[in-house]
């Protein structure tokens, strides 16, 4: 069984860069211009790579739609997928949230919320964006290990936000989970932190669509998995496209958080290394400044899963791709080259059009 307690996994590569402040942005956007991008250029793309797709992409700015795609046994505009690391946007904005309203400090040594021991102190800033190089405590322990110094090199971490959940149901007094679901109800998004078995899930939340992950180059439904609380903070979380994009929206309108929070959320503090080049990294945001076009961006990978979440601020731009399977991971190019046709596709449009 594959119990997905997948607090440290590894990240596509690493890095030892030191930190650097060097981009100061808001999700304030700018301007408002049409796109000329539609089902039929997402269709030349899909023909073109080298593996199927099954899943929806929505493609939309704040005055109208311009590429609604599905495709895939049962795809529906309301279907929802498990949207993977995009989970640590939602968290980021939820932990942004609880310092507007005083429960913490970004600066906040995490041990006042936790009951662990750290090699080196670790604040709520370095979990958000991954500088914190702290490791789960082995088993029966409380002492947490360090990677490196923290706030010295940037270490993708799946732990690192599983705290961050942690620290938020400390602070509620409520399962993260429930948190969760109490945000997406009360901005009505489209947006859902379901725990227990997935097939059970499968069943008792139809607009879930089921998973399938390639093995041995078959396609076989995922059917053992389980999600919990810990699970949910950092890659569980479910929703459906337009739950995605109304969720950008929302943070471009600073309609969760305050504008101060907006802006530490989308401000770099950390640099990544990624198949695009180097990125910037703020709290739960990716951020790229390449050919002089701003992106924020979350991707999410887990088995049955691929997810891809863009926005473009100049031209009120949001990109979300959910795909419900999980291609094998011994061909990187593969697995995400489609991703990366349609995402290089719209910034070529993009820059036309400017």
């Amino acid at each position: 069984m594959i119990v997905l307690k997948m607090l440290e996994l590894k990240a596509i590569g690493k890095v030892t860069t030191r930190i650097f402040v060097s981009i100061s942005c808001s999700l304030l956007s700018l301007s408002a211009f049409g796109l000329n991008f539609t089902n039929t250029d997402i269709q030349k793309i899909i023909d073109n790579d080298s593996r199927p797709f099954s899943g929806r992409i929505l493609i939309s700015d704040n005055q109208q739609t311009y590429t609604d795609y599905r495709a895939g046994d049962g795809i529906t505009k309301d279907s929802r997928f498990i949207i993977g690391s995009i989970s640590k946007t939602i968290t980021a904005t939820l932990v942004l949230r609880a310092v507007d309203q005083q429960k913490l400090s970004l600066n906040d040594d995490i041990t006042h919320y936790l009951n662990i021991v750290t090699e080196h102190p670790v604040t709520v800033a370095q979990l958000l964006n991954h500088t914190s190089g702290i490791l789960p405590p082995k088993p029966a322990s409380l002492n947490a290990r360090s990677q490196f110094i923290p706030a010295s090199q940037f270490s993708y971490s799946n732990y690192g936000y599983k705290l961050l959940g942690d620290i938020l149901s400390q602070r509620y007094h409520i399962p993260y989970s429930d948190l969760v679901n109490q945000f997406a109800e009360q901005y009505q998004l489209d947006i859902s932190a379901d725990v227990g078995e997935i097939t059970h899930l499968y069943t008792k939340k139809p607009s879930l669509t089921p998973g399938f992950m390639e093995q041995q180059q078959q396609r076989v439904l995922l059917d053992e998995l389980t999600i919990d609380d810990s699970f949910i903070a950092f890659g569980a979380m479910q929703a459906s496209n337009q739950g995605i994009a109304s969720f950008i929206a929302g943070l471009q309108q600073q309609r969760f958080i305050s504008p101060d929070s907006v802006k530490a959320m989308s401000t770099v503090s950390a640099k990544r290394p990624h198949r695009w080049g180097e990125l910037g990294y703020g709290y739960g945001l990716q951020i790229s400044q390449q050919a002089a076009l701003l992106e924020y961006s979350h991707t999410g990978y887990l088995p049955g899963y691929i997810s891809l979440m863009l926005y473009y601020p100049q031209a009120q731009l949001s990109v979300v791709i959910l795909e419900n399977t999980s291609w094998d991971l011994d061909n990187m190019d593969r697995v995400f080259g489609l991703h990366d046709k349609i995402r290089q596709a719209i910034r070529n449009r993009l820059k036309t059009d400017e």
